[in-house]
């Protein structure tokens, strides 16, 4: 983050008052997260200050994976079963009652961290216990985690900006997923879909129903959502931003953040578009290729194919050669992320596939000493 471009810092100490006297100081219009670890303090703040907000009340359900569930819940919003725990016997107990395959996540991190797909109860306290009193990825401790149901069908991603309890849908997402390393449903790209896709009247009646539910109506909010043979279903909602890099502006004109900054400032031009369907300009996807591989990474051997494709539009290398890289199962693991983009989707798709076809262990050269490799060296 390029904090030069900032006319002012102020540091969180612990003090919540003084922090918010010198904020008042300031006479702020609006208060965001910019992250998901912000959103109780934007939200402390921004009611402190009398200025626009979702207020406390529910703030804990937007952060805490497991109460926002159970909040759905006690307003006869379908949910998934589930349990919060930090005691390996009462989640091993909870697992083999259940049967069938579980998910097991911190209660209040992100970006996948920590996600365990567990079939064996024995899998699901090895889960828990791999992460327990660790700090997540967002510097918090993990004392306790939610251990939930597996739910049976494609995910998506609806996000939103909202003002004054009036819901805008910026856009809305399909994910392709794939089994590796262990990972059930490990992401591996983002299709934005039209406003005119089949499947959006699905999910935006829900998606408002879980803003509604969670006390959000102002800002942005990424909602997860899966489509089961049952109906939509709930993975987990955040009151802020969408965490990938934001394209959706260039692609639609205008996306989460442009819709917020009229929630809080200019609420009447937000009133007077809200509802209106957007448009995409092209299709567009945006993919991580996935390591299968652990070592230290000699060079990509197909990212000239990648980069010759029709679709092709940019390319970001998170794992350079002479990095190590290891077997991808979370978001900070994709050795590297790119984006597509045409006026045909269908050739969108294409290219898609193609990406999945070179990818894999044929896509990395790696020195291994000291790395045996799991693609090789399979038990």
């Amino acid at each position: 983050m390029d904090t030069s471009r900032f006319s002012h810092i102020l540091v969180n100490e612990g003090e919540f008052e003084d922090l918010a006297e010198r904020l008042a100081i300031l006479q702020p219009r609006a208060v965001l997260p910019g992250r998901e670890s912000g959103v109780e303090l934007a939200d402390a703040l921004s009611e402190r200050l009398g200025l626009p907000t979702n207020g406390t009340a529910l703030s804990a359900a937007r952060r805490d994976k497991y109460t926002q569930i159970e909040r759905l819940r006690s307003l006869g919003i379908p949910a998934m079963r589930q349990i919060r725990t930090s005691d390996a016997t009462e989640l091993h107990a909870w697992h083999a009652l259940s049967g069938g395959t579980i998910v097991v996540k911190p209660l209040r991190s992100g970006a996948g961290e920590g996600v365990r797909f567990c079939d064996r109860p024995e899998e699901a306290v090895a889960a828990l216990e791999a992460v327990r009193d660790r700090t997540s990825v967002l510097g918090e401790p993990i004392t306790e985690v939610v251990a939930q149901e597996y739910l049976v069908g494609a995910e998506y991603i609806v996000n939103t900006a909202s003002c004054d309890g009036v819901h805008q849908v910026t856009d809305v997402w399909s994910t392709d997923r794939i089994s590796l390393n262990g990972v059930r449903d490990l992401v591996v790209a983002q299709i934005l879909l039209g406003s005119d896709d089949p499947v959006v009247p699905e999910l935006v009646p829900f998606a408002r129903e879980v803003l509604d539910g969670l006390g959000i109506r102002y800002g942005a909010a990424h909602v997860e959502i899966k489509l089961t043979p049952d109906g939509p279903r709930l993975v987990e909602a955040a009151a802020r931003a969408s965490g990938l890099p934001y394209y959706v502006a260039d692609l639609i004109g205008e996306g989460q953040l442009e819709w917020s900054a009229d929630a809080y400032v200019r609420p009447q031009r937000f009133m007077a578009r809200a509802g209106s369907a957007y448009r995409r300009r092209a299709a567009f996807a945006w993919a991580a290729l996935a390591s299968p591989v652990a070592g230290r990474l000699v060079r990509y051997c197909a990212l000239d194919e990648i980069k010759a494709l029709d679709t092709f539009n940019d390319l970001n290398l998170n794992v350079k050669p002479g990095d190590p890289i290891v077997p991808t199962t979370w978001d900070l693991e994709y050795p590297a992320t790119l984006t597509l983009r045409h006026p045909v989707e269908a050739i969108l798709r294409r290219d898609l596939n193609t990406v999945r076809y070179l990818d894999g262990a044929g896509m990395y050269e790696v020195d291994t000493d000291g790395h045996p490799d799991p693609a090789t060296n399979s038990v």
